[in-house]
Protein backbone atom coordinates (compact mmCIF):
# COMPACT_ATOMS: atom_id res chain seq x y z
CA UNK A 1 0.00 0.00 0.00
CA UNK A 2 1.08 3.57 -0.44
CA UNK A 3 2.79 4.61 2.75
CA UNK A 4 0.48 7.09 4.52
CA UNK A 5 2.93 8.55 7.02
CA UNK A 6 4.33 11.31 4.84
CA UNK A 7 1.17 13.20 3.86
CA UNK A 8 -2.50 12.30 3.32
CA UNK A 9 -2.79 12.51 -0.44
CA UNK A 10 -2.78 9.85 -3.16
CA UNK A 11 -1.85 8.77 -6.68
CA UNK A 12 -3.52 6.72 -9.41
CA UNK A 13 -2.09 4.88 -12.35
CA UNK A 14 -2.15 6.14 -15.92
CA UNK A 15 -3.89 4.17 -18.64
CA UNK A 16 -0.64 4.06 -20.59
CA UNK A 17 0.85 1.67 -18.05
CA UNK A 18 -0.88 -1.47 -19.25
CA UNK A 19 0.67 -1.96 -22.66
CA UNK A 20 4.12 -1.12 -21.36
CA UNK A 21 3.95 -3.55 -18.49
CA UNK A 22 2.57 -6.42 -20.52
CA UNK A 23 5.27 -5.96 -23.12
CA UNK A 24 7.90 -6.22 -20.43
CA UNK A 25 6.24 -9.26 -18.91
CA UNK A 26 6.40 -11.08 -22.23
CA UNK A 27 10.03 -10.18 -22.68
CA UNK A 28 11.22 -12.50 -19.94
CA UNK A 29 8.65 -15.31 -19.76
CA UNK A 30 10.61 -18.54 -19.12
CA UNK A 31 10.16 -21.51 -21.40
CA UNK A 32 9.62 -25.11 -20.48
CA UNK A 33 12.59 -27.32 -19.65
CA UNK A 34 11.87 -29.39 -22.76
CA UNK A 35 13.35 -26.60 -24.84
CA UNK A 36 10.14 -25.60 -26.63
CA UNK A 37 9.30 -22.00 -27.44
CA UNK A 38 6.18 -22.04 -25.26
CA UNK A 39 6.02 -20.23 -21.92
CA UNK A 40 5.23 -22.40 -18.90
CA UNK A 41 1.60 -22.67 -17.72
CA UNK A 42 2.49 -20.74 -14.56
CA UNK A 43 3.84 -17.82 -16.56
CA UNK A 44 0.82 -17.84 -18.85
CA UNK A 45 -1.27 -17.54 -15.69
CA UNK A 46 1.07 -14.78 -14.51
CA UNK A 47 0.52 -12.89 -17.77
CA UNK A 48 -3.26 -13.08 -17.42
CA UNK A 49 -3.08 -12.06 -13.79
CA UNK A 50 -0.87 -9.09 -14.61
CA UNK A 51 -3.32 -7.91 -17.27
CA UNK A 52 -6.18 -8.13 -14.77
CA UNK A 53 -4.33 -6.49 -11.89
CA UNK A 54 -2.80 -3.72 -13.96
CA UNK A 55 -6.22 -2.85 -15.36
CA UNK A 56 -7.55 -2.80 -11.82
CA UNK A 57 -4.70 -0.57 -10.67
CA UNK A 58 -5.22 1.88 -13.52
CA UNK A 59 -8.93 2.31 -12.80
CA UNK A 60 -9.80 5.54 -10.97
CA UNK A 61 -12.15 3.69 -8.64
CA UNK A 62 -13.79 0.37 -7.88
CA UNK A 63 -17.15 -0.58 -6.41
CA UNK A 64 -17.24 -3.42 -3.87
CA UNK A 65 -19.98 -5.55 -2.38
CA UNK A 66 -18.89 -8.10 0.19
CA UNK A 67 -17.09 -8.23 3.50
CA UNK A 68 -13.77 -7.87 5.28
CA UNK A 69 -13.04 -9.98 8.36
CA UNK A 70 -10.33 -8.42 10.50
CA UNK A 71 -8.34 -9.80 13.40
CA UNK A 72 -5.57 -8.14 15.38
CA UNK A 73 -2.56 -10.07 16.64
CA UNK A 74 -3.10 -8.24 19.93
CA UNK A 75 -6.34 -9.77 21.15
CA UNK A 76 -7.15 -6.61 23.14
CA UNK A 77 -7.71 -4.75 19.85
CA UNK A 78 -10.42 -7.23 18.94
CA UNK A 79 -11.75 -8.71 15.73
CA UNK A 80 -14.87 -8.43 13.65
CA UNK A 81 -16.55 -8.44 10.26
CA UNK A 82 -17.52 -5.35 8.30
CA UNK A 83 -19.91 -5.83 5.39
CA UNK A 84 -20.62 -3.36 2.61
CA UNK A 85 -22.76 -2.89 -0.48
CA UNK A 86 -21.72 -0.66 -3.39
CA UNK A 87 -18.79 0.78 -1.47
CA UNK A 88 -16.84 3.01 -3.88
CA UNK A 89 -13.10 3.29 -3.30
CA UNK A 90 -10.72 5.42 -5.35
CA UNK A 91 -6.99 5.07 -5.89
CA UNK A 92 -6.46 7.98 -3.51
CA UNK A 93 -7.62 5.87 -0.54
CA UNK A 94 -10.92 7.77 -0.67
CA UNK A 95 -14.14 5.88 -0.01
CA UNK A 96 -17.88 6.26 0.52
CA UNK A 97 -20.70 3.83 1.13
CA UNK A 98 -22.84 2.02 3.66
CA UNK A 99 -21.30 -0.53 6.02
CA UNK A 100 -22.73 -3.04 8.48
CA UNK A 101 -21.40 -4.51 11.69
CA UNK A 102 -23.71 -7.28 12.76
CA UNK A 103 -27.26 -5.97 12.40
CA UNK A 104 -26.26 -2.30 12.62
CA UNK A 105 -25.61 -0.04 9.65
CA UNK A 106 -23.65 3.18 9.28
CA UNK A 107 -22.29 5.52 6.63
CA UNK A 108 -18.56 5.23 5.90
CA UNK A 109 -16.32 7.91 4.43
CA UNK A 110 -12.57 8.07 4.03
CA UNK A 111 -10.66 11.16 2.91
CA UNK A 112 -7.13 10.11 2.04
CA UNK A 113 -6.08 8.15 5.11
CA UNK A 114 -8.68 9.65 7.47
CA UNK A 115 -11.71 7.37 8.10
CA UNK A 116 -15.11 8.49 9.43
CA UNK A 117 -18.47 6.90 10.13
CA UNK A 118 -21.90 8.19 11.07
CA UNK A 119 -23.72 5.42 12.89
CA UNK A 120 -26.14 4.73 15.74
CA UNK A 121 -24.85 4.06 19.23
CA UNK A 122 -25.56 0.34 18.81
CA UNK A 123 -22.95 0.08 16.04
CA UNK A 124 -20.35 1.78 18.22
CA UNK A 125 -21.20 -0.65 21.00
CA UNK A 126 -20.37 -3.50 18.59
CA UNK A 127 -17.23 -1.88 17.21
CA UNK A 128 -15.45 -0.69 20.34
CA UNK A 129 -13.59 -3.11 22.60
CA UNK A 130 -14.05 -2.95 26.36
CA UNK A 131 -10.94 -0.87 27.05
CA UNK A 132 -12.18 1.73 24.55
CA UNK A 133 -15.55 1.93 26.29
CA UNK A 134 -14.17 2.48 29.80
CA UNK A 135 -15.12 5.99 30.99
CA UNK A 136 -16.08 6.92 27.42
CA UNK A 137 -18.77 9.55 26.92
CA UNK A 138 -20.48 7.82 24.02
CA UNK A 139 -23.56 10.04 23.76
CA UNK A 140 -22.06 12.43 21.14
CA UNK A 141 -21.37 9.46 18.83
CA UNK A 142 -25.00 8.63 18.14
CA UNK A 143 -25.61 9.22 14.41
CA UNK A 144 -22.92 11.91 14.25
CA UNK A 145 -19.76 11.89 12.14
CA UNK A 146 -16.80 10.56 14.10
CA UNK A 147 -13.28 9.37 13.34
CA UNK A 148 -12.56 5.64 13.46
CA UNK A 149 -8.81 6.14 13.17
CA UNK A 150 -8.10 4.83 16.68
CA UNK A 151 -10.57 1.95 16.63
CA UNK A 152 -10.20 -1.52 15.15
CA UNK A 153 -12.36 -0.78 12.10
CA UNK A 154 -10.31 -1.33 8.92
CA UNK A 155 -9.51 1.70 6.78
CA UNK A 156 -11.53 0.37 3.89
CA UNK A 157 -10.32 3.05 1.50
CA UNK A 158 -6.77 1.85 2.09
CA UNK A 159 -7.35 -1.90 2.24
CA UNK A 160 -9.61 -1.87 -0.84
CA UNK A 161 -7.96 0.90 -2.84
CA UNK A 162 -7.83 -0.69 -6.31
CA UNK A 163 -4.12 0.04 -6.75
CA UNK A 164 -3.29 -1.07 -3.21
CA UNK A 165 -5.29 -4.27 -3.53
CA UNK A 166 -3.81 -5.07 -6.94
CA UNK A 167 -0.29 -4.76 -5.55
CA UNK A 168 -1.18 -6.86 -2.53
CA UNK A 169 -2.77 -9.65 -4.58
CA UNK A 170 0.07 -9.70 -7.10
CA UNK A 171 2.81 -10.17 -4.53
CA UNK A 172 3.79 -13.82 -4.90
CA UNK A 173 7.13 -13.23 -3.14
CA UNK A 174 5.47 -13.32 0.28
CA UNK A 175 4.36 -16.94 -0.16
CA UNK A 176 7.09 -18.38 -2.36
CA UNK A 177 10.69 -17.24 -2.72
CA UNK A 178 11.70 -17.46 -6.38
CA UNK A 179 14.98 -18.77 -7.69
CA UNK A 180 16.99 -15.84 -8.98
CA UNK A 181 19.48 -15.48 -11.80
CA UNK A 182 22.17 -12.90 -12.47
CA UNK A 183 21.93 -9.29 -11.32
CA UNK A 184 20.34 -6.78 -13.64
CA UNK A 185 22.63 -3.91 -14.67
CA UNK A 186 20.34 -1.20 -13.28
CA UNK A 187 19.35 0.49 -11.15
CA UNK A 188 20.88 -1.23 -8.08
CA UNK A 189 23.67 -3.48 -9.35
CA UNK A 190 26.34 -3.99 -6.72
CA UNK A 191 24.10 -3.09 -3.78
CA UNK A 192 22.01 -5.27 -1.42
CA UNK A 193 18.89 -4.15 -3.34
CA UNK A 194 20.09 -5.43 -6.72
CA UNK A 195 17.41 -7.05 -8.88
CA UNK A 196 17.53 -10.41 -10.68
CA UNK A 197 15.42 -12.11 -13.32
CA UNK A 198 13.60 -15.10 -11.79
CA UNK A 199 14.46 -18.55 -13.12
CA UNK A 200 11.61 -20.46 -11.44
CA UNK A 201 7.88 -20.56 -12.09
CA UNK A 202 5.64 -18.24 -10.06
CA UNK A 203 3.15 -20.04 -7.75
CA UNK A 204 0.13 -19.20 -9.92
CA UNK A 205 -2.42 -21.47 -11.57
CA UNK A 206 -5.55 -21.18 -13.67
CA UNK A 207 -8.88 -22.42 -12.32
CA UNK A 208 -11.01 -22.56 -15.43
CA UNK A 209 -10.68 -19.80 -18.00
CA UNK A 210 -11.70 -16.89 -15.75
CA UNK A 211 -10.05 -17.48 -12.39
CA UNK A 212 -6.46 -17.40 -11.18
CA UNK A 213 -5.23 -18.75 -7.85
CA UNK A 214 -2.07 -17.56 -6.14
CA UNK A 215 -1.30 -18.10 -2.48
CA UNK A 216 -4.43 -17.38 -0.46
CA UNK A 217 -5.97 -15.36 -3.28
CA UNK A 218 -8.52 -16.29 -5.92
CA UNK A 219 -9.13 -13.64 -8.57
CA UNK A 220 -12.10 -13.97 -10.91
CA UNK A 221 -12.22 -11.89 -14.07
CA UNK A 222 -13.96 -11.40 -17.40
CA UNK A 223 -11.73 -13.13 -19.99
CA UNK A 224 -12.85 -10.74 -22.74
CA UNK A 225 -12.30 -7.42 -20.96
CA UNK A 226 -9.78 -8.51 -18.31
CA UNK A 227 -11.91 -6.68 -15.74
CA UNK A 228 -11.68 -8.17 -12.26
CA UNK A 229 -15.10 -9.27 -11.01
CA UNK A 230 -14.38 -10.93 -7.66
CA UNK A 231 -11.52 -11.22 -5.19
CA UNK A 232 -11.16 -13.56 -2.25
CA UNK A 233 -8.10 -13.95 -0.09
CA UNK A 234 -6.09 -12.89 2.91
CA UNK A 235 -3.96 -9.82 3.47
CA UNK A 236 -1.65 -9.18 6.42
CA UNK A 237 -0.69 -5.61 7.21
CA UNK A 238 1.56 -5.18 10.24
CA UNK A 239 -0.38 -6.70 13.16
CA UNK A 240 -3.73 -7.12 11.40
CA UNK A 241 -5.05 -9.95 9.23
CA UNK A 242 -7.78 -9.13 6.72
CA UNK A 243 -9.88 -11.79 4.99
CA UNK A 244 -11.47 -10.16 1.96
CA UNK A 245 -14.36 -11.61 -0.03
CA UNK A 246 -15.99 -9.16 -2.41
CA UNK A 247 -17.36 -8.66 -5.88
CA UNK A 248 -15.65 -5.87 -7.80
CA UNK A 249 -16.85 -3.49 -10.49
CA UNK A 250 -14.26 -1.12 -11.94
CA UNK A 251 -15.51 2.46 -12.13
CA UNK A 252 -14.80 5.28 -14.59
CA UNK A 253 -13.36 8.67 -13.68
CA UNK A 254 -16.73 10.40 -13.33
CA UNK A 255 -17.66 8.09 -10.44
CA UNK A 256 -14.48 9.07 -8.61
CA UNK A 257 -15.27 12.75 -9.18
CA UNK A 258 -18.70 12.27 -7.59
CA UNK A 259 -17.03 10.94 -4.46
CA UNK A 260 -14.86 14.04 -4.18
CA UNK A 261 -17.86 16.32 -4.74
CA UNK A 262 -19.79 14.53 -2.00
CA UNK A 263 -16.87 14.91 0.38
CA UNK A 264 -16.68 18.66 -0.20
CA UNK A 265 -20.34 18.89 0.83
CA UNK A 266 -19.47 17.11 4.09
CA UNK A 267 -16.50 19.25 5.14
CA UNK A 268 -18.32 21.46 7.66
CA UNK A 269 -19.37 18.35 9.62
CA UNK A 270 -15.79 17.08 9.89
CA UNK A 271 -14.02 20.14 11.31
CA UNK A 272 -14.25 18.78 14.87
CA UNK A 273 -15.16 15.10 15.20
CA UNK A 274 -15.16 12.66 18.12
CA UNK A 275 -12.32 10.13 18.06
CA UNK A 276 -13.16 7.20 20.34
CA UNK A 277 -10.21 4.96 21.06
CA UNK A 278 -7.80 7.88 21.45
CA UNK A 279 -6.69 7.85 25.06
CA UNK A 280 -4.98 10.41 27.22
CA UNK A 281 -1.75 9.74 29.04
CA UNK A 282 -1.88 8.78 32.71
CA UNK A 283 -2.53 9.88 35.38
CA UNK A 284 -5.62 11.66 34.13
CA UNK A 285 -5.97 13.86 37.22
CA UNK A 286 -3.75 15.02 40.05
CA UNK A 287 -5.10 17.12 42.91
CA UNK A 288 -3.61 19.43 45.51
CA UNK A 289 -4.97 21.27 48.51
CA UNK A 290 -5.09 25.06 48.16
CA UNK A 291 -4.45 26.96 51.38
CA UNK A 292 -5.57 25.97 54.85
CA UNK A 293 -8.69 23.97 55.55
CA UNK A 294 -11.37 25.15 57.97
CA UNK A 295 -14.77 23.69 58.81
CA UNK A 296 -16.22 26.36 56.53
CA UNK A 297 -14.20 25.50 53.42
CA UNK A 298 -11.33 23.40 52.06
CA UNK A 299 -10.33 23.96 48.43
CA UNK A 300 -8.63 21.56 46.02
CA UNK A 301 -7.25 22.20 42.55
CA UNK A 302 -7.53 19.38 40.01
CA UNK A 303 -4.93 19.32 37.20
CA UNK A 304 -6.27 17.43 34.19
CA UNK A 305 -4.07 15.68 31.61
CA UNK A 306 -4.43 16.69 27.95
CA UNK A 307 -1.67 14.72 26.20
CA UNK A 308 -2.96 11.94 23.91
CA UNK A 309 -1.26 8.64 23.05
CA UNK A 310 -0.59 9.91 19.54
CA UNK A 311 1.90 12.47 18.32
CA UNK A 312 0.53 13.55 14.95
CA UNK A 313 -2.88 14.82 16.04
CA UNK A 314 -4.53 18.18 16.66
CA UNK A 315 -7.59 18.34 18.87
CA UNK A 316 -8.86 18.30 22.41
CA UNK A 317 -10.42 16.20 25.15
CA UNK A 318 -13.84 16.92 26.62
CA UNK A 319 -14.09 15.75 30.24
CA UNK A 320 -17.06 15.44 32.52
CA UNK A 321 -16.03 15.31 36.21
CA UNK A 322 -17.81 14.58 39.43
CA UNK A 323 -15.52 15.88 42.19
CA UNK A 324 -16.15 15.15 45.85
CA UNK A 325 -14.42 14.39 49.13
CA UNK A 326 -13.71 11.57 51.56
CA UNK A 327 -14.12 13.11 55.01
CA UNK A 328 -13.02 11.07 58.01
CA UNK A 329 -14.43 7.58 57.76
CA UNK A 330 -17.41 8.64 55.71
CA UNK A 331 -17.77 7.44 52.09
CA UNK A 332 -16.83 9.86 49.29
CA UNK A 333 -19.55 12.43 48.69
CA UNK A 334 -21.33 11.97 52.02
CA UNK A 335 -19.95 15.21 53.49
CA UNK A 336 -18.51 18.36 51.96
CA UNK A 337 -20.64 18.59 48.85
CA UNK A 338 -19.56 17.92 45.28
CA UNK A 339 -18.80 19.71 42.03
CA UNK A 340 -19.85 18.68 38.54
CA UNK A 341 -17.51 20.14 35.94
CA UNK A 342 -17.26 19.99 32.15
CA UNK A 343 -13.74 20.82 31.00
CA UNK A 344 -12.13 21.13 27.56
CA UNK A 345 -8.37 20.47 27.44
CA UNK A 346 -6.45 20.99 24.20
CA UNK A 347 -3.98 18.28 23.18
CA UNK A 348 -0.56 18.83 24.71
CA UNK A 349 -1.83 21.06 27.50
CA UNK A 350 -3.24 20.65 30.98
CA UNK A 351 -6.49 22.02 32.35
CA UNK A 352 -7.27 23.07 35.91
CA UNK A 353 -10.49 23.27 37.88
CA UNK A 354 -11.19 23.91 41.56
CA UNK A 355 -13.71 22.36 43.91
CA UNK A 356 -14.25 23.49 47.50
CA UNK A 357 -15.55 21.28 50.29
CA UNK A 358 -17.90 23.06 52.70
CA UNK A 359 -19.62 22.44 56.05
CA UNK A 360 -16.92 20.13 57.33
CA UNK A 361 -16.72 18.62 60.81
CA UNK A 362 -13.85 20.05 62.88
CA UNK A 363 -10.53 18.27 63.27
CA UNK A 364 -11.04 15.64 60.60
CA UNK A 365 -9.06 14.29 57.68
CA UNK A 366 -10.18 15.14 54.15
CA UNK A 367 -9.17 13.77 50.76
CA UNK A 368 -10.24 14.64 47.23
CA UNK A 369 -11.96 12.07 45.03
CA UNK A 370 -13.23 12.10 41.46
CA UNK A 371 -14.91 10.14 38.71
CA UNK A 372 -14.89 11.16 35.07
CA UNK A 373 -15.99 10.49 31.52
CA UNK A 374 -14.12 11.67 28.45
CA UNK A 375 -14.15 11.88 24.68
CA UNK A 376 -11.34 12.91 22.35
CA UNK A 377 -11.98 15.17 19.36
CA UNK A 378 -9.85 15.66 16.24
CA UNK A 379 -9.86 19.26 15.07
CA UNK A 380 -9.15 20.62 11.61
CA UNK A 381 -10.31 23.51 9.43
CA UNK A 382 -12.53 23.67 6.38
CA UNK A 383 -9.60 25.04 4.39
CA UNK A 384 -7.34 22.13 5.39
CA UNK A 385 -9.97 19.51 4.59
CA UNK A 386 -10.79 21.08 1.23
CA UNK A 387 -7.08 21.22 0.40
CA UNK A 388 -6.81 17.52 1.24
CA UNK A 389 -9.76 16.65 -0.99
CA UNK A 390 -8.38 18.81 -3.80
CA UNK A 391 -5.00 17.14 -3.51
CA UNK A 392 -6.56 13.67 -3.53
CA UNK A 393 -8.53 14.54 -6.65
CA UNK A 394 -5.45 15.98 -8.33
CA UNK A 395 -3.40 12.89 -7.55
CA UNK A 396 -6.22 10.65 -8.78
CA UNK A 397 -5.78 12.25 -12.18
CA UNK A 398 -1.96 12.00 -12.18
CA UNK A 399 -0.39 9.39 -14.42
CA UNK A 400 1.75 6.75 -12.75
CA UNK A 401 3.36 4.02 -14.84
CA UNK A 402 4.03 0.53 -13.47
CA UNK A 403 6.68 -1.63 -15.08
CA UNK A 404 7.74 -5.18 -14.41
CA UNK A 405 11.38 -5.67 -13.58
CA UNK A 406 13.51 -8.24 -11.76
CA UNK A 407 13.13 -9.53 -8.21
CA UNK A 408 15.14 -8.40 -5.22
CA UNK A 409 16.54 -10.92 -2.77
CA UNK A 410 13.80 -12.23 -0.43
CA UNK A 411 14.83 -10.21 2.64
CA UNK A 412 15.00 -6.98 0.66
CA UNK A 413 11.73 -7.80 -1.10
CA UNK A 414 9.90 -8.29 2.20
CA UNK A 415 11.13 -4.99 3.57
CA UNK A 416 10.25 -3.17 0.38
CA UNK A 417 6.73 -4.59 0.37
CA UNK A 418 6.22 -3.44 3.97
CA UNK A 419 6.88 0.12 2.82
CA UNK A 420 5.44 0.31 -0.70
CA UNK A 421 2.83 -2.44 -0.69
CA UNK A 422 4.32 -3.75 -3.93
CA UNK A 423 6.30 -6.84 -4.85
CA UNK A 424 9.90 -6.03 -5.70
CA UNK A 425 9.34 -6.96 -9.36
CA UNK A 426 6.89 -4.07 -9.82
CA UNK A 427 8.44 -0.62 -10.11
CA UNK A 428 7.16 2.88 -10.72
CA UNK A 429 8.65 4.38 -13.87
CA UNK A 430 9.08 8.13 -13.63
CA UNK A 431 11.20 9.68 -16.35
CA UNK A 432 14.05 7.27 -17.00
CA UNK A 433 14.23 5.89 -13.46
CA UNK A 434 12.55 2.91 -11.79
CA UNK A 435 11.41 3.78 -8.26
CA UNK A 436 10.34 1.19 -5.68
CA UNK A 437 7.06 2.91 -4.88
CA UNK A 438 5.07 6.10 -4.63
CA UNK A 439 3.56 7.78 -1.58
CA UNK A 440 0.06 9.07 -0.99
CA UNK A 441 1.55 12.55 -1.35
CA UNK A 442 2.94 11.78 -4.81
CA UNK A 443 6.54 11.58 -3.63
CA UNK A 444 8.77 8.83 -5.00
CA UNK A 445 9.93 6.07 -2.66
CA UNK A 446 13.17 4.07 -2.61
CA UNK A 447 13.72 1.24 -0.12
CA UNK A 448 16.98 0.03 1.41
CA UNK A 449 16.84 -3.43 2.99
CA UNK A 450 19.39 -5.07 5.25
CA UNK A 451 23.01 -5.30 4.18
CA UNK A 452 24.20 -1.71 3.83
CA UNK A 453 25.45 -1.46 7.41
CA UNK A 454 28.45 -3.67 6.66
CA UNK A 455 29.64 -1.07 4.14
CA UNK A 456 29.65 1.78 6.67
CA UNK A 457 32.90 3.08 8.13
CA UNK A 458 32.29 5.26 11.17
CA UNK A 459 28.93 6.81 10.30
CA UNK A 460 29.32 7.10 6.52
CA UNK A 461 29.56 4.73 3.59
CA UNK A 462 33.00 3.32 2.81
CA UNK A 463 34.41 5.31 -0.15
CA UNK A 464 36.11 2.11 -1.35
CA UNK A 465 32.80 0.25 -1.64
CA UNK A 466 31.53 0.23 -5.23
CA UNK A 467 28.00 0.80 -3.99
CA UNK A 468 28.89 4.26 -2.68
CA UNK A 469 29.39 5.55 -6.21
CA UNK A 470 26.24 3.75 -7.33
CA UNK A 471 24.23 5.54 -4.64
CA UNK A 472 25.68 8.92 -5.60
CA UNK A 473 24.82 8.39 -9.24
CA UNK A 474 21.33 7.24 -8.32
CA UNK A 475 20.65 10.40 -6.33
CA UNK A 476 21.23 12.58 -9.36
CA UNK A 477 19.14 10.30 -11.57
CA UNK A 478 16.31 10.09 -9.04
CA UNK A 479 16.03 13.84 -8.53
CA UNK A 480 16.06 14.43 -12.27
CA UNK A 481 13.37 11.84 -12.88
CA UNK A 482 11.14 12.84 -9.95
CA UNK A 483 10.51 16.32 -11.32
CA UNK A 484 8.41 18.32 -8.87
CA UNK A 485 8.07 15.36 -6.49
CA UNK A 486 10.45 14.70 -3.63
CA UNK A 487 12.41 11.47 -3.20
CA UNK A 488 12.02 9.62 0.10
CA UNK A 489 14.34 6.84 1.28
CA UNK A 490 13.18 4.17 3.76
CA UNK A 491 15.79 1.97 5.44
CA UNK A 492 15.65 -1.26 7.43
CA UNK A 493 18.80 -0.34 9.37
CA UNK A 494 19.09 2.88 11.43
CA UNK A 495 22.79 3.16 10.58
CA UNK A 496 21.93 3.15 6.88
CA UNK A 497 19.54 6.09 7.31
CA UNK A 498 22.29 8.08 9.02
CA UNK A 499 24.85 7.23 6.33
CA UNK A 500 22.38 8.13 3.58
CA UNK A 501 21.66 11.52 5.15
CA UNK A 502 25.38 12.27 5.15
CA UNK A 503 25.66 11.20 1.53
CA UNK A 504 22.60 13.24 0.58
CA UNK A 505 24.13 16.33 2.19
CA UNK A 506 27.50 15.76 0.52
CA UNK A 507 25.74 15.59 -2.86
CA UNK A 508 23.80 18.81 -2.11
CA UNK A 509 20.46 17.01 -2.39
CA UNK A 510 19.02 17.73 1.07
CA UNK A 511 16.22 19.83 -0.45
CA UNK A 512 15.19 16.97 -2.73
CA UNK A 513 15.83 13.72 -0.82
CA UNK A 514 15.10 12.64 2.75
CA UNK A 515 15.88 9.39 4.56
CA UNK A 516 13.97 7.60 7.33
CA UNK A 517 14.52 4.41 9.29
CA UNK A 518 11.44 2.16 9.52
CA UNK A 519 11.20 -0.36 12.37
Amino acid sequence: MKRPSIAPAAITFGVGALALIIALVLSFVPFSSAGTVEPTPAFRAQKSLDEVLFKMATSPAAKYTGKVDYKYANAVRGQGTVEFTDLIVTTSNTAEGTISLGSEQGEYRQIGNSPFISAPSALWETLLVQDEKTNLDAAPLDNKWASTRFTGLPRLGTVLGPDNLAGDIGNTELDSEPQLGAELPAPNKGTPDARHWPTSDPPIEFIGDNKVKLGTWEVTFDPATKNVTHVKGQSEVEAVTYDIDASVSLQPADQAQKVFANQRALVSDLVSVPAPGLWMKQPVVTSRQVGACTPAACAFDYIVQGSPYAEDVTGHFNYGFTLNFAVGNRPPGAVGGECKVVLRVDFGRNGTTRCTATNLPPATNIGSRYTYSYLAFLDSTEAALNDLIDNNEKQTNTEVVYVRTGNKEPQQARFGASVTGLPSYYAIKRGDYLFDGIGTDGNMHVTFGDGYKQHIVGVGFDPAWEGTEVLKKQMSEQVGAAGDAKVVYFTAEPETATALRLLIASENQSDNISAYHID
